[in-house]
């Protein structure tokens, strides 16, 4: 027996209830724009083919609940120490790509799919709705224990199951929109690594390559790539793995994992960097920096990134190659270089070079940043 249908409607409560919500908390700052806008900011700064997004179809919404949006942060999450929207908001993420890829759901799955719904529901004090995924949740109940199917709540389907609500055509940005750029399209931001949620369990894995198990996990990887990508093809096989209860990724499950990973729409770049589909690498300008306290794997930052941060530098004029290299590395947090982050930075710097976003003075042999960067 299929459980979709609960699904679909769990997604379809969300849908209706987060619009007005967004667009309430992003009023201040859009201009009186339209809160996808934003979206579109967001996607040019990383390279995104441009779009013109619904303001109802729940992919944009779980979207702009759970990234950040440039200097604003998580705005949903502001007054909420345990920012139920993000945590809730990943999960639903990849409960929609997942139904979107017309993955078959447990019965169990679809009961925590309804869960989630719900909470978030309550989170953002639509009480109505969150009554009606109560109801469906009874409606799943009664079908496990009784098998008395009862009538279909009357709500309209969200949009975007095929991404019919997407449009590559070009969109007209109003001048409005261009003076709250810098809002969202700020080149630093900073990291944010994926909320691990575990949706699955690990009988997915093992029942690779099965038709159900290579979608649910292709599914998980798109996500997953989609929120934190550019992102170590390695660091990516841990998180899937996590995803689906492991606590630890061995090698034969990796090699599974990493199957699915290259079947993916995903791109895989020559220093094995994970890319979401449609991305131009050459025009994705943002850097990550990580929180105070924090740490992250330098070897886990693509080059890309690390060419970008280093022409952010040369902004402030024209520098050396060791004074780049250490501010660099000063940049994610390093302040000693071994041969391997040495050779790392290296690779960025290669990237600048060849894409001409800097270039080396043959007279000073200082490094300077080029007029079009």
């Amino acid at each position: 027996m299929s459980y979709n249908s609960n699904v679909q409607t769990a997604l379809s409560l969300v849908s209706q209830g987060l619009d007005p919500v967004i667009q309430k908390v992003l009023d201040p700052h859009l201009g009186g724009l339209e809160w996808p806008m934003a979206l579109q900011e967001l996607d040019r700064i990383k390279g995104r083919t441009a779009r013109t997004y619904s303001r109802n179809d729940v992919q944009c919404q779980l979207r702009v609940i759970t990234e950040r949006l440039g200097p604003l942060g998580f705005p949903f999450d502001a007054a909420d120490p345990h920012r139920k929207m993000s945590i809730y908001g990943s999960e639903l993420r990849l409960v929609r790509n997942r139904w979107a890829h017309n993955d078959e759901f447990t019965a169990l799955e679809a009961m925590r799919a309804v869960d989630t719904a719900y909470i978030l529901l309550t989170t953002v004090g639509d009480q109505e709705r969150a009554n009606l995924a109560a109801l469906e949740r009874s409606r799943l109940l009664q079908t496990l224990v009784e098998d008395d199917v009862t009538p279909e709540i009357d709500i309209d389907e969200p949009e975007g199951n095929t991404e019919e609500s997407l449009s590559s055509e070009h969109p007209t940005i109003p001048q409005s929109f261009k003076e709250t750029q810098e809002r969202f399209g700020a080149r630093q931001t900073v990291y944010e690594p994926w909320n691990v949620v575990v949706t699955g369990d690990v009988e997915t894995l093992e029942n690779l390559p099965k038709k159900s198990a290579k979608e649910s996990v292709r599914a998980t990887v798109e996500e997953i790539v989609d929120s934190e990508g550019p992102i170590h093809i390695n660091r990516l096989t841990k998180l899937v793995g996590y995803t689906y209860g492991l606590g630890k990724v061995h090698e034969a499950r990796a090699k599974k994992i990493l199957a699915q990973i290259k079947a993916s729409t995903c791109i895989t770049d020559k220093d094995g960097f994970v890319w979401p589909d449609g991305v131009d690498q050459s025009r994705w300008l943002i850097y990550r920096t990580s929180p105070a306290g924090t740490s992250r794997n330098f070897l886990e930052i693509s080059p890309r990134e690390l060419a970008n941060a280093a022409s952010e530098i040369l902004r402030s004029g024209p520098i050396s190659e060791v004074e780049l290299r250490r501010a660099t590395l000063e940049t994610f947090g390093r302040k000693k270089a071994s041969k391997t982050l040495t050779s790392h930075i290296g690779k960025g710097v290669n990237i600048a070079i060849l894409e001409e976003m800097f270039t080396v003075d043959p007279v000073t042999k200082l490094f300077v940043l080029r007029t079009h960067a």
